[in-house]
C-alpha cells in the first residue's frame, strides 16, 4: 500500500509553489523547506537564492557550504505547521527555490557583479528575494540590487562586528568587514534609520548607525 500523504523528491515532483509537502527528512532531493526548484518566477511571491561564497573571510572559511547546510537542516522543519503560530505560511505565499548563484571561484573580482546581476534578474520580476550565505560580504552586492529596485534601505544587522571599517585607498576590495562602510558611503542604506544589534567590538566611527551593543542586547527584551 502507498501512503499518498508523503512525497518523494518534492523539489522536483511537486507542481505547485504552495502548501506543505511531507517527506522523510533522511531522503529526497534537498531544497529549502522542500520548495520546488524553479527559475520560472511568474507565479512566485518569494524566491530563495543560495550564495555559496566565502572568499572574503579573514579567518576560517566554510560559509560557502551555508546554503547546502540550511537546505538540509530545513528538511526537519518542512513537514507541518509550527507551534505556537499554528499556520502554514506556504498556504498563502508562493515560494520557490531558485538554486544557487553560479560563478567561478578562480575569478573573485567577477563574483560581486554576478551576485548583483542574479539578484537583479529576480527582483525585476517583482518577486521578493531571500538569500542564503555565504560570508557577510554578499550583503553588499545584494543591497545594490535591492536599492536599484526599492531605493535606499533601512538595515537591521545582527552581528558581533559592525562591518563598517573603512579602507585606505583600495577600490574594489572584497572584504567581509567593509561592506556596510561602502553601503553607507554610496547611499544604499540610511544609517539613521538602521540598527546594529549585538556588537562587542569597538569602532571609532559608527557612521551614524543606531547601536544596541552586546551588553544591552543581553539585558533588554524585544519589547
Amino acid at each position: 500500500m502507498s501512503n499518498h500523504r508523503y512525497h518523494s523528491d518534492s523539489a522536483f515532483t511537486v507542481d505547485t509553489p504552495y502548501g506543505i509537502h511531507p517527506e522523510a527528512t533522511f531522503s529526497g532531493a534537498l531544497s529549502l523547506f522542500r520548495r520546488r526548484y524553479s527559475r520560472d518566477l511568474e507565479q512566485a511571491d518569494l524566491a530563495i537564492l543560495g550564495v555559496p561564497f566565502d572568499t572574503a573571510v579573514t579567518n576560517r572559511p566554510g560559509a560557502r557550504f551555508g546554503p547546502r547546510a540550511l537546505r538540509a537542516a530545513s528538511s526537519h522543519l518542512s513537514w507541518g505547521r509550527h507551534w505556537p503560530w499554528e499556520f502554514d505560511p506556504f498556504e498563502t505565499l508562493a515560494v520557490v527555490d531558485y538554486g544557487d548563484v553560479a560563478f567561478d571561484h578562480g575569478r573573485p573580482a567577477e563574483i560581486p557583479g554576478i551576485i548583483e546581476d542574479t539578484a537583479r534578474q529576480i527582483l525585476q520580476t517583482d518577486t521578493a528575494l531571500l538569500s542564503l550565505g555565504g560570508d557577510h560580504f554578499i550583503a553588499y552586492p545584494l543591497l545594490k540590487a535591492h536599492v536599484e529596485k526599492h531605493g535606499p534601505l533601512s538595515l537591521v544587522h545582527f552581528d558581533a562586528h559592525s562591518d563598517t571599517w573603512g579602507e585606505d585607498g583600495e577600490d574594489g576590495r572584497v572584504d567581509h568587514g567593509t561592506m556596510f562602510y561602502h553601503a553607507t558611503r554610496e547611499g544604499l542604506v540610511d544609517p539613521a534609520r538602521s540598527v546594529q544589534i549585538g556588537l562587542r567590538t569597538t569602532n571609532d566611527n559608527p557612521l551614524g548607525f543606531n547601536i544596541i551593543d552586546a551588553r544591552q542586547a543581553c539585558s533588554q527584551s524585544a519589547a
